[in-house]
């Protein structure tokens, strides 16, 4: 079977690419939080001190990008959101992504990963699982919609 990670990379954000997060963001709108995400958002996020983008890029073309709000002097971080393009799923691109997160935060001396989850999203859940995360909260009617959360949690 071929390796589909060959012509994969995975770099930090770049100005350009917050129109493509835009698209990616709401081809998985169902898996994150209601919110107006546009191009303005995206690259005020990028501009903040405490949060890194990363990208996934196959032949030059964005298939995903992944998040990490992150606060070295609490020695903590929140991973998110992960998305890959629908075509692009199962390829192993969101693993590359939330590996990339761990080797950074870790280099900022980061010992607790968190990652928040709609109740609903059983993929999620079973990805973070299977990354070593711990079930550690539930948030009732967490969302704007009114939908549950449940916060896991790994030290690193």
């Amino acid at each position: 079977m071929e390796n589909m990670m060959d012509d994969i990379s995975i770099r930090e954000f770049r100005l350009g690419d917050a129109e493509a997060i835009v698209r990616l963001h709401s081809e998985s709108q169902e898996f994150f939080e209601e919110m107006d995400v546009t191009k303005e958002f995206i690259q005020a996020i990028a501009e903040r001190a405490d949060y890194r983008f990363f990208i996934a890029e196959k032949l030059g073309e964005l298939v995903g990008f992944s998040g990490v709000l992150y606060h070295p002097s609490l020695l903590r971080a929140e991973i998110g959101p992960i998305a890959v393009s629908k075509k692009r799923r199962n390829q192993g691109i969101g693993r590359a992504l939330y590996e990339e997160c761990v080797g950074f935060v870790k280099a900022q001396g980061i010992r607790r990963l968190i990652a928040k989850v709609k109740a609903g999203n059983g993929n999620a859940l079973e990805f973070f699982e299977h990354a070593g995360f711990a079930r550690e909260g539930f948030f009732r009617e967490y969302t704007k919609e009114g939908e549950d959360v449940i916060q896991l949690v790994k030290f690193i």
